[in-house]
């Protein structure tokens, strides 16, 4: 791991913090500034839009007033009758003569010339012809065209105009009477008896709708790349643009802002204009009757943008400037702090190293100051603990090498310290010993190690595995301590063989002496078995013969004292072959297991109503008689034992064998026991378990109160006595 001076890491530490804080302090001023700047020039955006609708509708507002005052009778009727004469009836336009001025009004021409907004006045008569009057700028009439209303646009508005009887707009076309572009306004003529005279219409010019468009828009903040323009709802632009020379009707503009406000919606928004330019927009409907537009104020962004861009530069350098500045300071400030911890460093080394005379003046008075003081302490304090230690370990050693057990004290299966004893048990060298993992010469069944891996200190038994292959039982200590600074496992390793041969000797012993107690009562009940056949039962049998010969006619009274006599000697000899039965059956020498097991489930099913059912598997074809003794003498315990204490309605007898093993199980579905509390019904169960352990068999019990009892006993077939 590379290593890093406090001086450095403070140095890099302070410079991260100050990095930290320029680009904070800068990011925040750059964007706030960005942000205030887009508001203001949405803020310009939205004003000069407001200025510019309101121009615009005031002027069609104007332009309908306009028209409302010419389309009174005492205005038209002097004219609409000259129209109706014949000298009008031609297809020509043609200047007219200066008397032909006094048709129309030379007040009324003025009065449309000073609005500077319509090229031509014209009437629609009913009798579908329409005269137009081309309006010169010195406010005279500079020519006429007449023309048929049957299928033109402006036969549309005519009947647009007489059916709502009142003022009407046509939107802004291309090719029109006497300009390029232009749109018109209309409005139905009545005379004093509510008769429709006929239409009068003014066309407007495009130019002056741009005029008020393009007015002053670089005086309104909004630079080479500020405009504002009109939309139809064909999406066509209906004022000039700035950047497209012919773009009025063909110039199409589908941005999102024109959508949201073809919607109604009124907004500002960052978007993608006409020209394909990233702007920055304000939009909205325009409310002018029969006119679909919407007015669009928009600037280019990057324009807009221009004023930030160099102040993040200038943002930038001073962040640059002030991050040098506080380099030099922070790289100052740190050599300066950091100066007294490297010497106290450079001390604490030599400490480290042994040499505990040097000491710091103290120079601060501050933490610094106060560190260096404890510091000189602790050095005195390690120099007396050292001594101490010194004199502790050197006892130690003198223990350690003469202790006769094995140590080995390892950390994570790799030794670091062995002693002579434990290459005395192995027959490893010291050197061997410290290159190999504990594991290698102790045998611990995985149980105890799991245990032993789960304590902090532990005892328990193992095999020693020496040099020459030998192994030696041992008892092994485990305990956790630090050793030089950390913490490490120990094993203390005894040689316990001596005692468990002794512990051998000891349970051989009592083998054999409850072999022989066991033996005994076996030969006592067989002896028993055969004085109670063969003595009394054979005397109880002469008796009887002796009775069943005494003639009954003979007897006279005395018959039925004789006849009682009789059953009360066949009742003594039946239950003196029980007994001789119980002690010793005669099955056991005659017959088969299965055959003195079956007859035992039948008496016991007999006497206590008990359902006894006897299950039983593959049997090997010869019993050690010992064997065949120690499993009747089990199950006759156990039945014995359900009998008495279990309550139970049915219990069930298996034996069956294999290759080396026979298995016998026996089970009742009693009231069972607690089996923490031990064998509380007596010797039974204990008797029967000394009997497997004789036969180098396996015994268990499994229970627990209300579950009944099974019984699982394992014995090799031909078992090896234990004397």
């Amino acid at each position: 791991m590379r290593y890093y001076s406090l001086r450095t890491k403070l140095f890099l530490y302070s410079m991260i913090f100050c990095f930290t804080g320029v680009v904070l302090v800068g990011a925040y001023s750059y964007f706030t500034a960005r942000e205030a700047l887009i508001q203001r020039t949405y803020q310009q955006l939205i004003s000069l839009k407001e200025e510019k609708e309101v121009r615009i509708e005031e002027f069609y507002r104007e332009r309908a007033r306009n028209l409302k005052f010419l389309s009174t009778p005492n205005n038209v009727l002097r004219i609409i009758a000259s129209l109706n004469s014949q000298l009008f009836e031609t297809n020509d336009i043609k200047a007219i003569q200066k008397d032909d001025n006094s048709i129309i009004d030379p007040q009324l021409i003025r009065y449309l010339a000073d609005a500077k907004a319509y090229v031509s006045l014209s009437f629609g008569l009913p009798n579908n012809r329409i005269h137009s009057f081309k309006i010169s700028s010195d406010s005279k009439i500079s020519g006429y065209y007449t023309s048929s209303l049957v299928n033109t646009s402006l036969g549309n508005l005519y009947q647009k105009a007489i059916e709502r009887k009142g003022v009407v707009f046509q939107d802004l076309t291309k090719g029109s009477l006497l300009t390029e572009y232009s749109s018109f306004i209309a409005s139905p003529i009545y005379n004093a008896d509510s008769i429709l005279l006929g239409v009068i219409f003014l066309e407007i010019s495009d130019k002056a709708i741009n005029g008020i468009m393009a007015e002053q828009l670089n005086e309104k903040g909004l630079g080479n790349t500020g405009e504002v323009y009109l939309v139809g709802q064909d999406n066509l632009l209906r004022s000039s643009s700035r950047f497209i020379e012919k773009s009025i009707l063909l110039a199409s503009c589908n941005s999102e802002v024109v959508k949201s406000a073809h919607e109604g919606k009124v907004g500002v928004q960052k978007t993608i204009d006409y020209r394909n330019q990233k702007v920055l927009s304000a939009y909205g409907p325009v409310n002018i009757d029969d006119l679909k537009w919407v007015i669009i104020a928009e600037m280019d962004y990057e324009e807009a943008m221009k004023e930030i861009i160099v102040l993040g530069k200038r943002i930038l350098l001073i962040s640059f400037l002030v991050f040098i500045t506080l380099t030099i300071g922070v790289f100052i400030l740190s050599k300066k702090i950091t100066a007294p911890l490297i010497r106290l460093k450079e001390v604490a080394i030599s400490v480290g190293d042994g040499k505990y005379e040097q000491t710091l003046p103290i120079t601060h008075h501050d933490e610094i100051g106060l560190l260096t003081d404890v510091f000189n302490k602790m050095v005195l304090q390690i120099k007396h603990i050292t001594s101490s230690l010194k004199e502790r370990e050197q006892r130690l050693t003198h223990f350690y090498k003469a202790t006769i057990d094995g140590i080995v004290l390892h950390k994570a299966g790799t030794p670091v310290l062995v002693n002579h004893a434990l290459s005395y048990l192995t027959g490893y060298s010291e050197d061997e010993l410290i290159k190999r993992s504990p594991q290698d010469y102790l045998l611990i069944d995985v149980e105890t190690y799991i245990s032993a891996q789960q304590n902090a200190i532990f005892s328990f038994e193992a095999i020693l595995k020496t040099r020459s292959d030998r192994k030696v039982p041992v008892e092994v200590q485990k305990n956790r301590l630090l050793f030089h600074g950390q913490e490490v496992e120990s094993l203390v390793i005894r040689d316990i063989s001596r005692r468990k041969a002794i512990e051998e000797e000891l349970h051989t012993e009592r083998l054999r002496q409850m072999r022989s107690v066991i033996d005994g009562q076996e030969q006592e009940r067989q002896r028993l078995s055969r004085e109670l056949h063969d003595g009394l039962g054979q005397t109880l049998v002469a008796i009887k013969l002796k009775l069943e010969s005494i003639p009954l006619d003979e007897l006279g009274n005395q018959r039925k004292t004789i006849e009682s006599v009789k059953q009360m000697f066949n009742h003594t000899i039946e239950e003196t072959r029980r007994m001789s039965n119980n002690l010793m059956p005669a099955a056991l020498t005659e017959f088969s297991l299965a055959v003195v097991l079956r007859n035992l489930c039948i008496e016991i099913e007999s006497n206590s109503g008990i359902n006894v059912s006897l299950v039983i598997g593959v049997l090997p074809e010869s019993f050690n008689q010992l064997l065949k003794t120690y499993i009747y003498r089990i199950a006759q315990e156990a039945l014995n034992n359900i009998v008495k204490h279990s309550g139970a309605s049915r219990a069930v007898i298996s034996i069956f064998s294999d290759i080396s093993k026979l298995y016998l199980h026996i089970e009742d579905n009693g009231v069972g026991y607690n089996p923490s509390k031990g064998y509380e019904s007596g010797n039974g169960l204990y008797n029967m378990k000394e009997r497997a352990i004789l036969l180098n068999g396996k015994f268990e019990i499994i229970t627990s109160v209300g579950n009944g009892v099974k019984i699982q006993a394992e014995f090799p077939i031909f078992p090896k006595q234990k004397m």
